[in-house]
């Protein structure tokens, strides 16, 4: 791994010579006589207090922008498991954009970067805005028991949601697509109003139709980019769903 450069080294030069050359530049100044020796000193202190400071700024904006490249090299595709949307979250945090990833068989617009994608469960809701606190009660209900990276249910949480059924997700950097065995469903991330986040699970709650629960490896990393998407990058910060990713 390279080493990355420095910011302090060039920081602190620049401040000491900063304040250095314009304690020297006010002292002659103050103290200014007709010799040319003297005027030498002012002009070439004036010309190091703002050039020295100027290159050391360079340095350090090179610096930092060089980690930040290195930050960016070092997350890989966003996918499964709390590691992963963990680094997810702080590389949306940062301004970052994780690598890419193919689609599968979801088809994708050319011009829209895929973060996520991966084997999922995919259940609706029964009523079109059911109460949070039932909600969330009856998706916690579902027993979790995981087939080639994906959740099904073995008990029943009443009539709230219906039947999982095996599906596969993409999620980019404008929306989330579900492939279902017999259609597309898109979730733009406007149409994103509320965001519930468990260990495998993910509850969206939607403007144009019935809540909807994803289950799966991917939930952690799909919630990272449903907040990051709905209500923008400064609520990675705070947003309660996040909460277990943030510890």
């Amino acid at each position: 791994m390279r080493k990355r450069p420095g910011v302090l080294l060039p920081l602190v030069v620049g401040i000491v010579a900063f304040l250095g050359f314009g304690w020297l530049w006010i002292a002659v100044e103050s103290h200014m006589s007709a010799s040319t020796i003297a005027w030498f000193l002012s002009e070439a202190s004036l010309a190091l207090a703002l050039a020295i400071p100027a290159v050391c700024l360079f340095f350090v904006i090179r610096a930092l922008h060089i980690r930040k490249l290195h930050a960016r090299d070092a997350v890989g595709p966003a996918g499964d498991g709390i590691a992963k949307a963990r680094d997810l979250l702080w590389a949306l945090s940062h301004g970052l954009l994780p690598q890419t990833q193919s689609p599968g068989d979801i088809p994708t617009d050319a011009t829209e970067s895929v973060f996520v994608a991966a084997p999922v469960s995919f259940a609706r809701h029964s009523q079109p805005q059911p109460s949070a606190r039932r909600m969330l009660a009856a998706a916690r209900a579902r027993t979790n028991i995981g087939t080639a990276g994906a959740r099904v249910s073995v008990a029943s949480a009443g009539t709230d949601w219906d039947a999982e059924v095996t599906a596969s997700v993409a999620a980019s950097d404008r929306r989330i697509l579900v492939l279902l065995p017999d259609r597309l469903l898109e979730i733009p991330y406007w149409d994103i109003t509320e965001v519930h986040a468990e260990p495998g699970q993910l509850v969206l709650r939607l403007h144009s139709g019935p809540p909807v629960l994803i289950s799966g490896d991917a939930a952690e990393s799909l919630a990272v980019l449903a907040v990051w998407g709905s209500v923008g990058e400064s609520a990675l910060r705070r947003h309660p769903a996040l909460a277990a990713l943030r510890g």
